[in-house]
């Protein structure tokens, strides 16, 4: 394995049926940059970064994504990958297309989160020594409730909740041997919940930056006056 390389796969698979849209919401524009283009962009910056695997909706076309690759000239070696029937299977099946790719760490990245920090990138992996991988984080701030029979049920304390959100960083050979281990159960919500239930050591990162999810037309809204320039 090559030291301090990495595999990059952007998840950019989802239809965003919930969204209302006629093309999913990672192939709509900010600024006039497809918004799963600001995670290549800004990853193909990263040197230590030597593959960037794009998990793509089945019904865009790989011409599509190489004339807007071409158009930002990104220089990294690009591997087109469609989606599956989630989006942890979608991850998996990216992972195991370019398992024979010999590097180090594989970063895991959601494509309608386009505005993670670079600088990150590095920082979270030189905290991982002694762990299978690391996650950033986020704090919850709002009190919690729990709904039982469309009532408040309970308050639940949240000093120990936080958000998970990405880039995660795993160590290639840990997420190898991981997915070896769940053959029969194709449903997690995010590959650390896998590493979670098969006793994998995971590290977090506390993240004090804005790195939204879009995931409703308010979130697109906030990003287009907020997003970090590429």
């Amino acid at each position: 394995m090559k030291s301090k390389s990495a595999n990059f796969i952007l998840a950019a698979a989802g239809n965003g049926k919930r969204f209302g849209q006629k093309i999913p919401k990672q192939y709509l524009k900010i600024n006039n940059i497809p918004i799963f283009m600001y995670s290549i962009i800004k990853a193909s910056k990263i040197s230590l970064i030597e593959n960037i695997i794009i998990v793509k909706n089945s019904q865009i076309k790989d011409s599509y994504i190489n004339k807007i690759l071409k158009n930002f000239n990104i220089k990294k070696k690009i591997t087109l990958v469609n989606g599956s029937s989630s989006r942890f299977n979608s991850v998996k099946k990216a992972f195991l297309s370019s398992a024979k790719i010999n590097n180090e760490y594989t970063i895991v990245h959601d494509a309608v989160r386009p505005n993670f920090n670079i600088s990150k990138i590095r920082k979270m992996i030189n905290e991982i020594k002694g762990s299978d991988g690391i996650i950033p984080i986020e704090k919850i701030q709002d009190t919690i409730k729990k709904i039982k029979n469309k009532n408040i049920f309970k308050t639940i304390p949240r000093d120990s909740l936080y958000l998970s959100q990405t880039p995660q960083i795993f160590i290639t050979k840990s997420l190898e041997s991981c997915y070896a281990k769940i053959k029969h159960k194709s449903y997690f919500s995010d590959e650390c919940q896998m590493f979670e239930e098969n006793k994998f050591k995971i590290k977090f990162y506390i993240n004090d930056e804005n790195n939204i999810k879009i995931t409703t037309k308010k979130d697109l809204e906030f990003l287009k006056k907020n997003i970090n320039h590429v």
